[in-house]
């Protein structure tokens, strides 16, 4: 592994929240945000499920997660959420990562799982679409440029779907059945992954994406070409 005391300007700094969507839905608008700083407006989580997330991050601290869900190993949440920042990505060594994560547990047998969670529909398929997610969590803290090296030998979305809503007292109150998903670790794979980006940011701009709103919006109203002949426009 490169130990990465260059880092800098030359390297391109990833965020592991933007592996989902932004690099799925649109390689056109990911090259801009990395490489020319040009994030698209953000539109913001409705502060429901901001004030929800942040009840339930407090909630969680200090539980074991096998409170949470009995198919998750023994551990106690210790951290959530952590800033992190990798050192270089092997084997091209072009990216780092760096961003915020959910939660990390530390394990009975010493080792740490990284765990989301995730205010949705459980859903197998949508939840192994965060997999590059994880991943650059888990490398993140085992080859950290600050703080100490943490194994990680866990990695999974817990989903929280309301099920049924009910009134007591006065008080409304939902229920929950929280769902462990774990995503299997596949550091070739990710490494793969980490190779793809850095081709594409490394070539030209990618042409914009049909279906991306924020392509087609700025097609739309880009200014349209003055076209001259011989110094004349017309």
């Amino acid at each position: 592994m490169k130990d990465n005391s260059q880092l800098g300007k030359s390297l391109y700094k990833l965020s592991p929240s933007d592996f989902r969507y932004l690099w799925e839905d649109c390689k056109h608008c990911y090259y801009l945000k990395i490489k020319r700083g040009i994030e698209l407006p953000s539109i913001g989580i409705p502060g429901v499920f901001m004030k929800m997330n942040s009840l339930l991050q407090n909630s969680i601290q200090g539980l074991n997660l096998r409170d949470i869900n009995p198919d998750l190993p023994s551990g106690v949440i210790e951290i959530k959420e952590g800033f992190l920042k990798s050192a270089s990505v092997p084997p091209l060594n072009k990216c780092y990562i760096s961003g915020r994560f959910d939660i990390v547990s530390r394990l009975d047998d010493g080792s740490y799982a990284v765990i989301d969670f995730k205010i949705s529909d459980p859903n197998e398929e949508k939840v192994q679409k965060f997999t590059n997610q994880l991943h650059a969590y888990k490398f993140a803290l085992e080859n950290p440029t600050f703080g100490d090296k943490k194994k990680v030998s866990k990695l999974g979305i817990i989903v929280v779907s309301p099920e049924q809503i009910g009134f007591k007292n006065g008080f409304i109150f939902f229920k929950s059945t929280p769902q462990w998903f774990e995503i299997t670790e596949n550091m070739p794979r990710f490494f793969d992954f980490i190779g793809e980006v850095s081709t594409v940011l490394d070539g030209d701009l990618p042409q914009p994406t049909d279906s991306c709103k924020w392509c087609i919006y700025r097609t739309r109203f880009e200014p349209k070409k003055i076209i001259e002949e011989d110094g004349i426009p017309f």
